[in-house]
């Protein structure tokens, strides 16, 4: 009999087949984790031969084809449901693994059960610290980001708070929110958050995911032990009138109309201790 696993990792993808490729190596041959786990692959629809390139090289992969095309939130959630892992790790396929990466994320939430949502430390291609992680927003620091076209590389006060750039990389601490590019909780914390938000088609999900852990009294807690690779992809910041740019928008409208955000600002990342 298979045991069962303990962590599940969950990806999605639509036409990523280049990145999938250094995604997969990193994860099964180069980087491969020692802890007993399990690769749910959902397909968004893609027609750049991705199906078949993991069934032809990664036959361990488990594949969830769409017949229609789904929102990031959806895929992630019809993927957590077809997976068994005592640990649930939300991983794009923009992200390589490194060594020890997903090992020591799964030793940390072991000894840690009462952690929320745990996120690595992501870099850039070049290998500096990315902006992974992040204050939550409010409807000032929407305003800048809007007129900054939502670039990380400005001189402002406003979304270097934001940003956390004079922020301890190398520091295991609560942080307000962070990337959905590489997440990891229990399955029992994923099952009582009800998993991503559907409502949210693109954008804003991994926001509203750590809101509600915060809400939930579950700290997400940025743990720099585990390191990736993260080729961040950021469409919605290509033109003012683009279709990101649209969704991205109308996810944050939902984000604020939810959780009333115009007229308050949410932070719990100063109130929490370790």
């Amino acid at each position: 009999m298979t045991p069962t696993p303990e962590v599940s990792i969950v990806t999605v993808g639509m036409n990523h087949l280049p990145l999938l490729k250094q995604y997969l190596h990193s994860l099964f041959e180069e980087n491969k984790p020692t802890v007993n786990f399990e690769v749910v692959y959902v397909d968004n629809c893609s027609t750049d031969g991705s199906v078949e390139y993991i069934r032809e090289y990664y036959p361990a992969v488990k594949i969830i084809e769409n017949h229609k095309v789904r929102g990031f939130a959806e895929n992630n959630n019809i993927g957590v449901k077809n997976s068994s892992g005592k640990f649930v790790a939300i991983i794009n396929p923009d992200v390589m693994v490194l060594k020890g990466s997903i090992d020591c994320m799964c030793r940390y939430l072991s000894r840690n059960p009462e952690m929320g949502i745990v996120v690595p430390k992501l870099l850039n291609p070049d290998m500096t610290t990315q902006h992974s992680v992040r204050r939550f927003i409010s409807a000032r620091i929407l305003l800048f980001r809007l007129i900054y076209k939502g670039r990380d590389d400005v001189s402002n006060r406003i979304i270097d708070q934001y940003l956390l750039k004079d922020f301890d990389k190398n520091k295991i601490q609560p942080v307000d929110w962070a990337l959905g590019a590489a997440m990891f909780m229990s399955r029992k914390l994923y099952n009582e958050l009800k998993g991503f938000d559907e409502d949210y088609f693109l954008y804003v999900e991994d926001v509203d995911l750590c809101l509600r852990n915060w809400k939930k009294g579950k700290p997400v807690i940025y743990y720099p032990e585990s390191t990736m690779i993260h080729a961040h992809q950021r469409s919605s910041a290509r033109g003012i009138f683009n279709k990101s740019r649209r969704l991205h928008l109308k996810s944050m409208f939902i984000f604020f109309m939810k959780h009333n955000i115009w007229l308050r600002r949410y932070s719990f990342m100063n109130r929490a201790s370790l």
